[in-house]
């Protein structure tokens, strides 16, 4: 262990150096890059068998034929499609990925040495504490996520992206395997219980929100765990094993250390649980199918109609359809300056060049960034920020939004303020701002270094559209931009999830270590007494959602909905390739969709948004009968006026007795003197206000 702890600066300068050289190598010698051509060469050379059953009419001879050739083949370092056989019979390969693997191989060693360079430091303090498994755990994190979005946008083929899935998945298991043979039994038990009581005491119920993630990422495998206990505990019974552990309860069906995780998450509020959690899946679900789907389809088909159009006509156009997406919430700025870099620059590269016509889309970019945040801010913003409801919603008395509040706040350029604006949502990070009601020259001025995403997400989009270019021979004009686009799209997710991840520390390290700036900023006061007012309520709806108070039928809804919500997440995530047919910016609706935007869904793509669909109405109907049964607890539960008035039986004293008999007294004599009195209502009001004030005055005594 002490000698492995000094090993994570000879890792790391080993995997920087294997990646520096492995883009030497790839960008020394244009045969060493990865295009169509070596695509097919290295399928060939590795023995792939082509996908016949899909493309019949590519196997040399024809459809008939029983030659195993393709119809296509490489002379002279190009590909030769004879006639009768077109570039769409590379398809033949789509699933061969051993050539691509052994391609990249040494960018994946370089991770790997990447991973394990973390590893020894995550070893190099003797008695690990929880600070370092926190540390631990961002830097896992991040690397996840920057693995996850450079797949999804560097567009590779099906195929790819679950051999760097594996890949990440076998390093989770590795390091989860390391640390647990790093230290001893009482050390992981000391961490783990420091690391759980930490989470305890800062996050509280907030808990809850972590565990609805946990169920729904995690639900099949716990039905797997409960399976081995039940199968682990009836073998432990036949007392097959002489060296197996006691059985414990003999009429229980799980082992002792299962029901003990089972006791502990009965313990939590379930119904709020399982809500986030059905929460958690419709987030994913839209992000996955509305914004990742059919927003591509969408400026695919922008793309497609404005071809034909001059560059101030399409600049027009996007800048109309950019100002309109940025407006919808759920829609990132990426997929915007994706198509940007790809629109103009293949509109403008004949009177601008390559180089202008991509510096042109950069600024296009950054204008309509800036332009979009100042609309979101003033017209969404700040108009929502006059209700109280909206304000309540977004917790602008929160030590969250107080923290940001600090942050954005301050004049300048600073790193926090940047991050948070650069790495923030669109739509929600500049409707904060005006919600907030923050200096809007200030929050643009914040917003320019924005450019350091557009760029490599501009430079991406143009070179995507310079690997679709063909010469007179069909093969791609530009071989080496395929290549490149991967490297520019891994830079613009590094860019993303990077000051994401330092929004989210400076935002912590705020709410840290100014607690005496955060609490002098005065509480929004209408927003304080409606959480007041809404405390009761949900109080109250808490208290009717109790699990083991809810009678059947809204256990069934609420169980239904999570498990459709699951299956559908799980569905969309595993078998994407089966659910929605493959679609990219740069690929034609008529061609690639029949015309029709409805082939996007695959029969499973539809099962899976149905169930997405039945989770939503589920939760909405358990929901809605909560709320019913809360208002009427809360109506019950509220004071009558006479307790208002004289205080409950417990606290009044013989002296308030008597004092509201004689007011019931005075109350009745003027009820039958005022009988034929027309304003005898408001002589009672009148009288029973008198009789108030005596009580509060016999208080104050």
């Amino acid at each position: 262990r002490a000698y492995v702890s000094w090993l994570s600066g000879p890792l790391f300068l080993t995997s920087l150096c294997t990646g520096i050289a492995w883009m030497a190598w790839v960008f020394v010698n244009p045969e060493n890059q990865w295009n169509l051509l070596k695509r097919m060469e290295s399928a060939e050379q590795s023995g792939c068998v082509p996908n016949y059953e899909e493309y019949p009419d590519c196997r040399k001879g024809g459809v008939n034929s029983t030659q195993e050739q393709t119809c296509f083949f490489i002379e002279n370092g190009e590909l030769v499609f004879p006639e009768g056989c077109d570039q769409s019979c590379t398809g033949v390969y789509n699933d061969c990925t051993n050539g691509f693997i052994l391609w990249v191989g040494p960018v994946l060693v370089g991770m790997t040495m990447f991973f394990l360079s973390f590893f020894c430091t995550f070893l190099r303090t003797e008695g690990t504490k929880e600070k370092d498994i926190f540390n631990f755990g961002k830097v896992w994190l991040f690397i996840l996520f920057a693995i996850w979005v450079t797949t999804s946008l560097s567009g590779m083929a099906s195929g790819v992206t679950s051999a760097l899935a594996a890949l990440t998945l076998a390093s989770f298991v590795a390091s989860a395997v390391f640390i647990a043979v790093s230290f001893n039994r009482d050390e992981r038990t000391e961490n783990a219980a420091a690391v759980f009581k930490r989470l305890r005491d800062k996050y509280g119920e907030n808990l809850d929100i972590a565990r609805g993630l946990f169920v729904v990422t995690c639900a099949p495998i716990l039905l797997i765990c409960f399976c081995f206990s039940i199968t682990n505990q009836l073998i432990r019974k036949t007392r097959i094993f002489p060296c197996s552990e006691p059985v414990g309860d003999s009429n229980d069906i799980f082992t002792t250390r299962m029901r003990r995780q089972i006791e502990q998450m009965k313990t939590w509020d379930r119904v709020r649980v399982y809500t986030f959690a059905v929460y958690w899946g419709i987030f994913f679900m839209v992000m996955q199918v509305l914004v990742a789907k059919l927003t591509v389809v969408f400026l695919s088909w922008l793309i497609e109609q404005t071809s034909s159009f001059g560059l101030g006509a399409v600049t027009a156009i996007l800048v109309g359809v950019g100002v309109a997406m940025f407006l919808l919430p759920p829609v990132p700025g990426v997929p915007v300056y994706l198509t940007l870099g790809i629109v103009l620059p293949a509109q403008g590269h004949e009177t601008l060049g390559w180089v202008g016509s991509i510096g042109y889309s950069i600024a296009i970019g950054l204008v309509l960034k800036l332009f979009s945040s100042a609309l979101q801010q003033k017209m969404i913003g700040e108009n929502l920020s006059r209700y109280v409801r909206v304000r309540q919603f977004v917790g602008v008395n929160s030590t969250l939004m107080k923290a940001m509040r600090l942050v954005l706040s301050q004049d300048g350029l600073s790193v926090p303020k940047v991050a948070i604006l650069i790495g923030g949502p669109d739509w929600p990070t500049s409707v904060l701002c005006g919600i907030l009601r923050l200096s809007l020259p200030q929050i643009i001025l914040g917003t320019i270094p924005v450019v350091m995403l557009i760029f490599p997400t501009c430079l991406t989009g143009a070179l995507l559209y310079m690997a679709s270019l063909k010469d007179a021979s069909g093969n791609p004009e530009f071989s080496w931009a395929g290549t490149v686009s991967t490297i520019t799209a891994s830079v613009t997710a590094l860019v993303q999830f990077g000051s994401m991840i330092v929004a989210a520390y400076y935002l912590e390290q705020t709410a840290d270590k100014r607690v005496d700036d955060v609490a002098a900023i005065v509480d929004d006061a209408e927003v304080k007494k409606a959480d007041d007012e809404a405390a009761h309520l949900n109080k109250c709806y808490r208290e009717v959602t109790q699990w083991n108070k809810i009678p059947v039928l809204p256990k069934l809804f609420m169980r239904s909905s999570l498990a459709c919500i699951v299956i559908s997440c799980y569905i969309v995530q595993l078998f994407s390739s089966q659910c929605f047919t493959e679609h990219s910016l740069t690929d034609s609706i008529d061609d690639n969709l029949q015309g029709n935007v409805g082939n996007l869904f695959l029969p499973l793509g539809w099962i899976a948004t149905g169930l997405f669909s039945a989770s939503v109405l589920l939760l909405y109907v358990f929901t809605s009968w909560g709320k019913v049964k809360a208002k009427l607890k809360a109506k019950e539960a509220a004071p009558k006026p006479e307790i208002l008035a004289y205080g409950s039986s417990e606290d009044r004293t013989d002296f308030d007795l008597d004092l509201q008999a004689a007011a019931d007294g005075i109350h009745a004599d003027e009820l039958v003197v005022s009988s034929n009195d027309s304003n005898s209502v408001a002589s009672y009001h009148r009288r029973h206000s008198d009789s108030q004030g005596a009580h509060s005055t016999s208080t104050r005594f």
